[in-house]
């Protein structure tokens, strides 16, 4: 009776190994949606997408979260299917130039310009613009501008 319940354990381990569905598959192609600036090849290496790997979806939201974090995309979504990885990307506008209106002394115009977060040639992202505006008007105030 103990062997039998031994083998009947095993058994169920056994099929549960083989029905349980593996999530992952190789890449063997991949192909970008939506980039117009930025290269296939530097996606691949932003990515770190490497053809013939084993994919799975940790591995993909990991690649999603490194995109990101060049902050050359605004919107990413990934898709694999039958061992090709469809990337589908909008980018990020860029900054030609940045002026300022209102300030005519060109110190005080150069001093922004150095602790600003955006900068020209740079990815436009909504949230650094409202931390530049903070610093702004941090600076202003520390030369005792207060409205």
């Amino acid at each position: 009776m103990r062997n039998f319940k031994k083998i009947f354990i095993v058994l169920i381990l056994i099929f549960l190994a083989f029905s349980i569905k593996s999530y992952a598959e190789i890449v063997n192609k991949v192909e970008v949606k939506g980039n117009d600036r930025i290269t296939l090849e530097t996606i691949i290496i932003f990515g770190d997408i490497t053809i013939g790997k084993n994919y799975e979806s940790s591995d993909i939201n990991l690649l999603i979260k490194k995109l990101y974090e060049t902050n050359f995309f605004s919107n990413i979504s990934v898709d694999l299917q039958n061992g090709q990885l469809n990337i589908i990307v909008e980018e990020n506008p860029i900054i030609n130039t940045l002026t300022f209106e209102g300030e005519k002394a060109e110190k005080y115009r150069t001093a922004i310009i150095e602790f600003l977060t955006l900068r020209e040639k740079t990815s436009f992202l909504e949230n650094y613009i409202k931390s530049d505006i903070n610093l702004i008007k941090t600076f202003y105030r520390q030369l005792g501008f207060y409205f």
